[in-house]
């Protein structure tokens, strides 16, 4: 059998006490061991547990996106803009048609477009009773030369009030039938003169003609569907004679 009894020359009593000392110590160092291994075991694995959970946490972050910049908002979303193919097709901008101006032959009719006309009066102020005289000019503006009739029949003066009232024309009581065909050079002019008796008129030459008062009017000139810029004159009224003093004999006649 195993003899557990210590032997010495001591007594008995120390044996027993060195045996729980030793045996203390090493319950004591095998916990520290133990402890020591616990710690290391813990924190390896603990570090591992980490690296695992920021790996989580770092995939949905950059699966996110870079992080805004101040003053970025994230809820702006960019517009995604539709490929090309599906694109709409842009509008187009209506546009005002434009005519080209007529090609005319040397000696085609001249139209409208190659022809201005004006009027001219000989004196810009008159005095009411006197007869006024117009002169009616129609101008080739074209490149080419071209004939047009300009006969009294169809070229006219009219006087018009401020307010475009209509007071006369030349045609109203002296209808004319006459035909003149002009070839026009470009440039060239074709001037034709009428007098104005001061006196109101209408188409067909109604009775009686007013006569036209103190005011200012304009003269316009029509070729057609051509008319000129308004040119403004002057009807004055006429001085009056100066009373005959007593004892004067009156200034002899003419």
């Amino acid at each position: 059998m195993l003899d557990l009894e210590p032997h010495g020359p001591l007594p008995t009593q120390i044996y027993w006490r060195r045996r729980a000392l030793a045996l203390g110590i090493a319950v004591l160092v095998i916990g520290v061991v133990a402890a020591i291994v616990f710690v290391v075991v813990k924190n390896t694995g603990g570090s591992g547990d980490a690296q695992n959970t920021n790996a989580e946490s770092s995939a949905p972050a950059a699966e996110a996106g870079p992080t805004p910049l101040p003053g970025e908002n994230p809820e702006v979303k960019t517009p995604v803009m539709p490929p090309a193919q599906d694109a709409p097709a842009p509008t187009p901008t209506p546009t005002a048609a434009v005519v080209p101006p007529p090609i005319l032959n040397e000696g085609d009719d001249c139209p409208d477009s190659t022809l201005a006309v004006k009027g001219i009066t000989n004196q810009p102020q008159y005095v009411v009773g006197e007869q006024p005289k117009f002169t009616m000019v129609v101008t080739n503006i074209g490149l080419v030369a071209c004939k047009r009739d300009v006969g009294a029949a169809v070229l006219a003066a009219y006087v018009y009030s401020l307010e475009n009232a209509r007071l006369w024309s030349n045609l109203d009581c002296a209808p004319s039938n006459e035909t003149l065909v002009k070839t026009f050079q470009p440039g060239e002019q074709v001037t034709t003169e009428v007098t104005w008796t001061g006196m109101g008129s209408a188409p067909n030459c109604p009775l009686p003609r007013p006569p036209i008062g103190p005011g200012t009017y304009n003269l316009v000139v029509q070729l057609g569907n051509l008319r000129s810029a308004a040119v403004p004159f002057i009807l004055a009224a006429s001085p009056q004679a100066p009373p005959p003093v007593e004892g004067v004999p009156p200034p002899p006649a003419g």
